[in-house]
């Protein structure tokens, strides 16, 4: 009974894994936008007279 115990819950562990993993695939395709390589990037500079000013 023990094994069957075990194996029942490596295989949820494994099933749960995967949807895991499809889940941050499908997340990470978002963030993977055609657009975004289009984008300048902004440079950030502080302010001479105020440190916690900061300008971009």
């Amino acid at each position: 009974m023990k094994i069957e115990k075990r194996l029942l819950h490596s295989q949820f562990q494994n099933w749960l894994n995967l949807q895991v993993a499809r889940h941050l695939e499908a997340q990470a395709a978002k963030f993977r936008a055609p657009s975004a390589e289009l984008a300048e990037p902004i440079q950030i500079k502080a302010h001479t007279t105020d440190a916690d000013m900061v300008h971009a």
